[in-house]
């Protein structure tokens, strides 16, 4: 190869692959590292681990994971009378537990092939967040947010056998072919985010805006021709749960046992949950609270708190940037909120905000400003992932 093809090939790569794949390969490396050095100091986790999980990886393989599996190798729960009394794995969507399956069919460890479809999820959903952003601010803030992503603290789920890395790459993965007018691409990415975890429709909602956006006019414009595009980027979602729901219809039961089986998680039906399992869930806070009974346990609801707070904050920044909710941005990070806050509890709302990519622009924007705040928030944040991974081996509430 000469000179000059090996120049381009590192320009391609400094403003093109280099960024991402060298913040995804930094910030899994730590996670793996803290993963592996938890696990072999702090234990299993509480729950328990599937025989299929090496006592080294322990903490990468607990919680969500031990439902992923047991879909993969004994398929979904048939009995029906456990719904909303206790766990049952109808609570969990396909995508990640097919792969698992497939993973069982060529022989491999359905733990291994899960745990490498959702860090390879996390490189392609960097790759394509870079890629986004450099379109839209350059490559400098690019950088700093693709960097902002792959160091935040919940961005830890993305090195474990869940499916957050693996819906973030579809998401992503759709919005940039929106934005590049290939609406079919972007349908069949979002359909397959429909099928990883219930808010996955929601990326649904953000290729139809994106097909319906004026760029120029900034605002949402209604014809043939986009309507056209939306319905090429929306109905592949439309169509992939339906079936998934009438699949789970025929062979369980009923269509509706996905959403039914949240219950066991404390958690209500979207906006319905905010008046009937918030009140509950806040009489149960405050009576932590007034008796001072700050166990382990509410580590979770404390980083749960903490991140809702700082997505929203977030939140408001990008809506000021970028127009409020006529934004496809905007609407989409403010549906990815609102949709598990609206279940009327705040569990697990670090990781479900991940989801809302656009997050990361203001924060790129903020550390834009100073050298000083991106050394510092870079040591808060490799402080936040080792609590987080720590926390992994702590019995959630």
């Amino acid at each position: 190869m000469s000179g000059a093809a090996l120049a381009r090939l590192r320009g391609r790569a400094a403003t093109g692959w280099g960024t991402p794949v060298a913040a995804w390969a930094a910030s899994r490396a730590l996670v793996l590292a803290l993963g592996l050095i938890g696990s072999l100091a702090l234990g299993i986790p509480t729950r328990g681990v599937e025989p299929q999980v090496p006592d080294a990886l322990a903490l990468l393989g607990g919680w969500d994971t031990t439902w992923y599996l047991d879909i993969a190798l004994r398929g979904y729960d048939h009995d029906l009378g456990q719904l909303a009394e206790v766990y049952t794995n109808l609570a969990f969507f396909p995508l990640l537990p097919g792969l698992m399956a497939a993973g069982v069919a060529l022989g491999l460890n359905p733990f291994g092939a899960g745990l490498v479809a959702a860090n390879l999820g996390f490189l392609g959903a960097l790759l394509a967040l870079h890629a986004l952003a450099r379109s839209r601010f350059g490559e400098r803030r690019a950088a700093l947010a693709t960097w902002a992503v792959a160091l935040a603290p919940p961005a830890t789920t993305f090195s474990l056998a869940y499916t957050e890395g693996l819906a973030l790459a579809l998401a992503a993965a759709a919005a940039l072919a929106a934005v590049r007018g290939r609406f079919a691409v972007a349908g069949l990415a979002a359909a397959a985010a429909a099928l990883a975890r219930p808010p996955g429709i929601l990326v649904a909602l953000l290729v139809g805006m994106l097909a319906l956006w004026d760029p120029a006019a900034r605002r949402l414009l209604i014809d043939r021709a986009r309507l056209g595009r939306a319905a090429l980027a929306v109905l592949p979602s439309v169509a992939a749960l339906a079936g998934f729901l009438v699949w789970m219809w025929a062979a369980r039961g009923s269509p509706t046992l996905p959403f039914a089986a949240q219950g066991a998680w404390d958690r209500g039906s979207p906006v319905i949950g905010l008046f009937t399992a918030a009140p509950e869930e806040l009489r149960a806070g405050w009576g932590h609270v007034v008796r001072g009974e700050a166990g382990a346990a509410w580590t979770a609801v404390a980083r749960d708190v903490a991140f809702g707070a700082l997505y929203i904050a977030l939140l408001a920044k990008l809506w000021r940037a970028e127009g409020g909710l006529r934004s496809p941005w905007v609407a989409y990070s403010a549906a990815c909120l609102a949709l598990p806050l609206s279940s009327g509890s705040v569990d697990s709302v670090a990781r479900f905000g991940t989801l809302a990519f656009p997050l990361a622009w203001p924060v790129a924007d903020w550390l834009e400003a100073s050298p000083r705040r991106r050394r510092w928030t870079t040591v808060a944040a490799v402080a936040g992932m080792v609590l987080l991974v720590a926390q992994l081996r702590i019995r959630a509430p």
